[in-house]
């Protein structure tokens, strides 16, 4: 490591292009390399034309969301000593008033429509304990991180008299009763079975070392922090796990208030529907959720719940970069986990079921009639993975097309309508959640440093 403001030689790489064992190593290695062009117009056969609703098929809503996060040290001598900083932006959009932004007269778009969608945006920001800090008084960073999980989860996010608590949220998936295997004190681990959480009782005591034991240790975010290490993966942990908690959160206040609504509004959340780390065990009771919901829609003769996640980046995108050249305007492709196994992984054995452990819903690929490509993800159309005859059974039934209904066709004609020309990839109710959950380095890290050290500070 160079100390501070020391520039680095200009011929450190020659060690490594003199090195006979690294040409060795890299011509030892195996990787994806970019298909032929008969390679490629092989995949690109696969797809089919994509579904197109005339009209188009489009909710009355849109609510879009996004996440941001910023480690930002304390102090810039202990610049190891931080604070975690998490944000969840989410924008509701009306397609009515989205229709209205230009001005048919003029086709220009009026800028007071456009402030005015943007106030709909409504940020929600959560503060945690980081590296090297231990959260009041705690005797050290790890419980002190799990007492501040519980604060922020247990906080009321809503003015109003209408609530938003996560921790209401984690009961409500599991029938509003959560029972932790062991005590999450590392200097205990043990059996807590015994001890059961409910909505009226949300923190209890280990009895065998008297820790101070919280519901949202369920999540087991905790698990990642150290006490002297860089725990920047524990806070990415935590921004996913807020992002779906919050997404159920409102499909569980609008399911008990007015089910019929769910029909009017499309769920829009900018990456993968997949918990992952420590609370991915959660992604079941989100799929159920969601099936929930969708079946009290059909007997209300509705439609099922639109919900969808768009990744810009990874491996699924890397390889559609790569085929977009090939692929015809128009056109969808369902990712089944044969052709994700040859195609993009390129593993040597395929899994049994891609993202058995994590994810809750499918990818697609869609390339619009204008030439941009996507990659979309829907929720699984049943209640469980359970009762396909194990994970190869239900790696098989999550790609039928007939088993997604009108969603996948929905799903399109909302792309089609909101993709946008300012970025690759991209559309409008995303961009606009992005713009307001992203923390940009200047000035908002700057800020959020200044915070951290003024908050401190006053010690």
């Amino acid at each position: 490591m160079p100390y501070s403001r020391e520039s680095a030689g200009k011929g450190g790489h020659s060690d490594f292009v003199r090195n006979p064992d690294v040409q060795h190593f890299l011509e030892s290695c195996d990787y994806m390399k970019p298909p032929s062009d008969d390679e490629a117009k092989a995949m690109a056969s696969s797809f089919i034309s994509a579904p197109i609703g005339q009209p188009p098929r489009l909710p009355k809503f849109v609510v879009a969301s996004d996440a941001s996060k910023s480690d930002t040290p304390v102090n810039d001598k202990l610049p190891s000593t931080q604070l975690g900083f998490i944000k969840v932006s989410h924008v509701l959009i009306s397609m009515d008033k989205y229709a209205e932004l230009i001005d048919p007269r003029s086709r220009f778009v009026d800028p007071f429509k456009v402030a005015d969608m943007h106030r709909n945006a409504q940020p929600i920001t959560y503060v945690m304990p980081g590296s090297n800090i231990c959260y009041k008084g705690a005797s050290n960073v790890r419980d002190g991180f799990r007492q501040a999980v519980y604060d922020q989860l247990t906080a009321n996010r809503r003015d109003g008299s209408n609530r938003m608590v996560l921790t209401e949220t984690l009961f409500a998936l599991n029938d509003n009763r959560i029972i932790i295997e062991s005590c999450p004190s590392h200097t205990c681990d043990a059996s807590i079975k015994d001890l059961i959480f409910t909505p009226h009782n949300p923190m209890q005591h280990c009895k065998a070392c008297g820790t101070t034991v919280y519901a949202t240790d369920a999540l087991r975010l905790h698990e990642g922090i150290s006490d002297f290490g860089d725990n920047m993966s524990a806070m990415t942990r935590m921004m996913n796990a807020v992002e779906h908690l919050l997404l159920a959160s409102f499909i569980l206040e609008l399911l008990q208030a007015n089910p019929a609504t769910l029909n009017k509004i499309a769920f829009v959340m900018d990456g993968p529907l997949a918990l992952f780390g420590e609370p991915a065990k959660w992604q079941p009771r989100i799929m159920k959720l969601i099936h929930k919901a969708n079946v009290k829609l059909k007997q209300l003769g509705l439609e099922p719940l639109l919900i969808m996640g768009l990744q810009k980046t990874g491996a699924v995108m890397d390889h559609a970069h790569l085929l977009e050249r090939f692929l015809p305007n128009g056109v969808l492709k369902v990712i089944d986990d044969t052709y994700r196994h040859t195609y993009i992984t390129g593993s040597d054995k395929a899994s049994e079921d891609f993202g058995y452990e994590s994810y809750y819903g499918q990818d697609f690929l869609f390339k619009t009639e204008r030439g941009r490509i996507f990659n979309f993800a829907l929720p699984y159309p049943f209640e469980s993975k359970g009762g396909f005859g194990g994970r190869k059974g239900f790696s098989q039934v999550k790609v039928k097309l007939d088993k997604y209904g009108s969603l996948i066709e929905r799903a399109c004609d909302l792309i089609r309508h909101f993709e946008l020309d300012l970025y690759d990839n991209a559309i409008v109710p995303v961009a606009l959640a992005h713009r307001h959950a992203s923390i940009s380095l200047v000035p908002g890290g700057k800020v959020l440093d200044l915070i951290a050290k003024a908050g401190l500070g006053k010690k």
